[in-house]
């Protein structure tokens, strides 16, 4: 089927590249720098404008102009102008073009644009051209050179007067997707109901917990404006990660830059449907809602009405599971009543003799130091005590150092038989060991779960179950799977900081295979790296979450288990946003500090790893 690609402005880049009149609308989009950073151009709409010059190794029109670009950005930079490089997927290696812009002794950050979506959204056709773009109407509003026009164009915009593009010259960019596709628009049947099949139609679905179903053409039709606007702000699938760094994940929800390219420009070419049958349609379900199948043990909880409107508080339900005997747990699973109120679940296992005092724990920890250590924290304590205050937690753990198993303290078992059972958040709803691991459930066990619900604008009964999956009979599973967990209690984050950053280490104290990665802050958290820094000094990047979301708690299980050595520590760095820029926070002008609500704040890194040496042949 042969169609030329018409693009949502309705303008060919031919027509882009003449531009001369009024604003037009793009739309807003986001993209990940050289740096790893995320930019998303609606989080800048407290600036006035944002000005992009389209980059390339090498290129003789970036060097040409970078001097002047910088003298604008120094002049304009305090009138709330930003300034930006654009690579239109010339380059996909961000080291090179680091390597490049330190060459040519340039501090901007470069947007990575791989699939070349943002560049021919805005319209730009050559190398050195710049475009103001403005993040309030997300509208291109000059397009053009950089010498002689750019500086006039943002003092007119800036003056609230007329701006008129001009052409541009130098190399041109090409375009080799869009060159196809303007050809063959993308096959509705064949290209689009696949992706959408695949990354999109399971939480998409009649009783998903996706807020619309896309189990048709013409449902996919009718939301093809809202398919581009999350495509193009990264915003769905909703994997987080940065794809292009790091290890492989396994469970990764992200688009390829393919993908994003044959949905784009299905939209732009107006969404047509081909052929006469519908592969969305033709989908089929489990009828079980479980996904591995039927569990050994089904858990009622006990049902929780849930209001229409305002805040509910955290519940903290005890449940008994009723085990008369001891059983190895393969693994587990939460299936919500009504998932559009079911926010998260975590899950504690309570051994029959009850839980540790979490303080006598700590002074357990505590005198099993070396005796001039210990007794430095104790005083710590004592003062503490003395002065009617309570003690710093976090200086006490990184007094306590790298001994102290921080899970532990929150919850977790110095047993390390025992069974984890899975928690719940929106993406992750079952834990399952690999083949020959287990945990262990003994007889008189109950379970401690936290539950968060959030208001959905109509009252509803939720009727949660979690679903435990046994070993035969008789069969003990040869290795056990362990982990850390990294804490910081020192959350101190200002007013309206848009970038409040922080780190923690946790310690890997044998060699051990390294299964998942998980980071967890609240409303305000905004990105999240994990790095492994290994006894001699030396790093890795193993996780990066560029755009960290609260309403998706996901845990990454790396596509490979990753040994790493004993003393290996993983940091975990990343930062908060407490700005009126976040959209989900819910007090900017307040200063923030840890605790458990999700008003308040946490920076936590959840880990599991597997010891290499378990004792087996």
């Amino acid at each position: 089927m042969k169609k030329r690609l018409v693009t949502a402005l309705g303008i060919s880049l031919v027509t882009w590249a003449s531009f001369s009149g009024a604003a037009e609308r793009v739309g807003d989009f986001a993209l990940i720098d050289n740096q790893g950073t995320f930019h998303h151009m609606g989080w800048y709409d407290d600036q006035q404008a944002i000005v992009l010059m389209v980059q390339a190794n090498g290129a003789n029109e970036v060097r040409d102009n970078i001097a002047a670009l910088l003298q604008l950005r120094d002049q304009y930079q305090d009138q709330g102008v930003v300034f930006m490089l654009l690579n239109p997927g010339l380059q996909t290696d961000r080291s090179s073009v680091s390597e490049e812009l330190q060459n040519l002794g340039v501090d901007l950050p470069v947007l990575m644009d791989d699939a070349q979506l943002v560049a021919e959204t805005l319209g730009v056709s050559h190398l050195g051209e710049a475009v103001i773009y403005d993040p309030r109407s997300f509208e291109v509003v000059y397009r053009g050179p950089v010498q002689e026009h750019l500086g006039q164009a943002l003092e007119h915009f800036l003056a609230g007067a007329e701006v008129r593009s001009v052409a541009a010259s130098g190399k041109s960019i090409d375009f080799p997707v869009l060159s196809a596709h303007q050809d063959n628009t993308p096959s509705y049947v064949n290209e689009v109901a696949p992706i959408i099949a695949e990354n999109c139609a399971r939480c998409h679905r009649a009783g998903g917990i996706a807020p619309f179903a896309l189990d048709s053409s013409l449902a996919a039709q009718g939301w093809s404006p809202m398919i581009r606007e999350v495509v193009m702000t990264r915003r769905m699938p909703p994997g987080q990660i940065d794809n292009k760094v790091g290890h492989a994940i396994e469970n990764e929800m992200n688009l390829s830059d393919a993908e994003m390219q044959t949905l784009i420009h299905w939209v732009d070419a107006g969404s047509p449907v081909d052929g006469g049958n519908d592969p969305l349609a033709a989908l089929t379900w489990p009828e079980s809602k479980w996904s591995h199948g039927e569990p050994d043990l089904v858990v009622e909880i006990e049902p929780q009405t849930i209001p229409a409107t305002g805040i509910v508080d955290y519940l903290d339900i005890p449940v008994d599971l009723g085990l008369e005997k001891d059983v190895w747990v393969r693994g587990s699973e939460i299936v919500p009543g009504d998932p559009t109120v079911m926010h998260h679940v975590i899950t504690t296992v309570v051994p029959p003799e009850g839980m540790r005092d979490p303080r006598e724990l700590l002074m357990e920890m505590i005198n099993s130091l070396p005796e001039e250590r210990a007794q430095q924290i104790r005083a710590t304590l004592f003062a503490a005590a003395a002065s009617g205050q309570r003690p710093d937690m976090n200086e006490i753990l990184q007094m306590l150092g790298p001994d102290v198993d921080l899970g532990i303290l929150l919850g977790g078992s110095s047993d390390p038989d025992q069974a984890s059972i899975a928690g719940y958040a929106p993406g992750t709803a079952s834990s399952m060991y690999p083949e020959g691991v287990g945990g262990l459930l003994r007889a008189g066990s109950t379970l401690s779960l936290q539950m968060h619900y959030t208001t959905s604008g109509r009252e509803t009964v939720d009727r949660t179950q979690i679903g435990v999956y046994f070993y035969p009979e008789g069969e003990i599973p040869a290795e056990r799977m362990s982990g850390g967990v990294g804490n910081s209690f020192s959350i101190a984050i200002p007013a309206q900081d848009k970038d409040y950053a922080m780190e923690i280490s946790t310690v890997v104290p044998e060699d051990a295979y390294i299964y998942s990665l998980m980071p967890h802050m609240h409303f305000r958290g905004k990105r999240m790296d994990f790095t492994a820094v290994y006894p001699d000094g030396s790093e890795e990047l193993l996780l990066s979450v560029p755009n960290y979301s609260f309403n998706w708690q996901l845990t990454h299980k790396l596509e490979e288990p990753f040994l790493v050595p004993a003393g290996t520590h993983i940091v975990a760095r990343g930062a908060f946003d407490n700005s009126s820029q976040n959209p989900y926070n819910p007090d900017p002008d307040s200063a923030v500090y840890w605790g458990e609500q999700s008003w308040e704040e946490m920076f936590m890194g959840f880990y599991n790893w597997k010891v290499a040496d378990q004792g087996g042949e």
